[in-house]
């Protein structure tokens, strides 16, 4: 399998891949083309998406099941039954998803859960600012999102949120896409329902030009997660919550040092030769969980600020 997310992964660099979580978050709207602009200036390596499927079967870049947090939806589509359900987008046609505004959230004063105000950014952000308050940003689809990815000389992690929707025909169309985009060198494909990562794994056989690594995605500790990922699942990486590395544990609480992370995780791994990601890594400077992370071994890095991990490498 020739793909260049993989090969960086495995190159033994100095520094972990660091890759943008839904895009640069801290300075630009989540799973937007603009966050992808943003994390590729930042200096991030690739940047991750979550991509779900419209009523008709487009797939776009949303990670909530609803389009609430995120867009204007509420607004635009008030007194719209299929708000009572709880405006999932799998209830809305691409023609009325593309209408929505998707940037005024991030930058509104009020704040909210990942907002540019949470993240302490909001006054940091200048003119694009006034940008992402303008209702020009919009959702967009995925091969919106892998031709720009090719248009920046970028990598991209796509995460399928496939649970609990369990969408009828997403892995087929994310490979299609791919496919017909002719971006597979740059994709590392990754899913929480390990059933649809075996999925995939049949529908690329035999077709070298949808071929795409994939990575196992997991937020409680797995048992020999080497041997999981790569005989079970078949899978060619392994992303780890940063909790699964002992991040939260008393011992780390207790004494913040690479010694008290749970080294025989990594030790699995490495024996196994399946990359580590860990998400989602937002403390950064010496002594920092980034820091003790990268001394770990972690090969890879998921962070929503992308250019204060950046720093942390010097």
């Amino acid at each position: 399998m020739d793909n260049r997310f993989i090969e960086l992964l495995k190159s033994k660099r100095r520094a972990p891949v660091v890759v943008a979580h839904r895009g640069d978050s801290f300075h630009a709207p989540e799973n937007t083309l603009e966050a992808g602009r943003a994390a590729k200036k930042a200096g991030a390596h690739a940047w991750e998406i979550d991509v779900q499927l419209t009523r008709d079967g487009v797939p776009v870049l949303l990670h909530d099941e609803s389009l609430k947090r995120t867009t204007d939806v509420a607004v635009k589509f008030a007194g719209d039954p299929r708000g009572k359900s709880g405006w999932y987008v799998s209830d809305f046609e691409w023609k009325e998803v593309e209408t929505l505004d998707a940037g005024s959230w991030f930058v509104a004063d009020s704040g909210g859960y990942r907002s540019a105000k949470q993240f302490g950014t909001l006054n940091a952000l200048g003119d694009a600012r006034k940008v992402f308050a303008t209702g020009a940003v919009r959702i967009p689809t995925l091969e919106q999102t892998l031709r720009l990815t090719a248009e920046l000389d970028f990598l991209i992690n796509v995460e399928l949120k496939s649970f609990p929707e369990g969408y009828p025909g997403l892995a087929r169309t994310v490979l299609e896409t791919i496919e017909r985009t002719e971006t597979a060198s740059r994709v590392l494909i990754s899913c929480f329902d390990h059933r649809e990562l075996a999925k995939l794994r049949t529908l690329t056989t035999g077709s070298p030009d949808r071929a795409v690594p994939l990575g196992v995605l997991q937020s409680n500790p797995l048992h020999r997660p080497g041997l999981y990922t790569s005989q079970i699942v078949g899978a060619q990486t392994c992303h780890l919550s940063a909790d699964c590395l002992g991040a939260h544990s008393t011992a780390y609480r207790a004494s913040s040092s690479v010694g008290a992370l749970w080294k025989d995780v990594i030790d699995d791994l490495r024996a196994t030769q399946v990359p580590l990601l860990v998400w989602t890594v937002n403390a950064h400077g010496p002594g920092s969980l980034t820091d003790h992370l990268a001394q770990l071994g972690a090969e890879g890095l998921i962070t929503d600020d992308p250019a204060g991990m950046l720093r942390s490498f010097g």
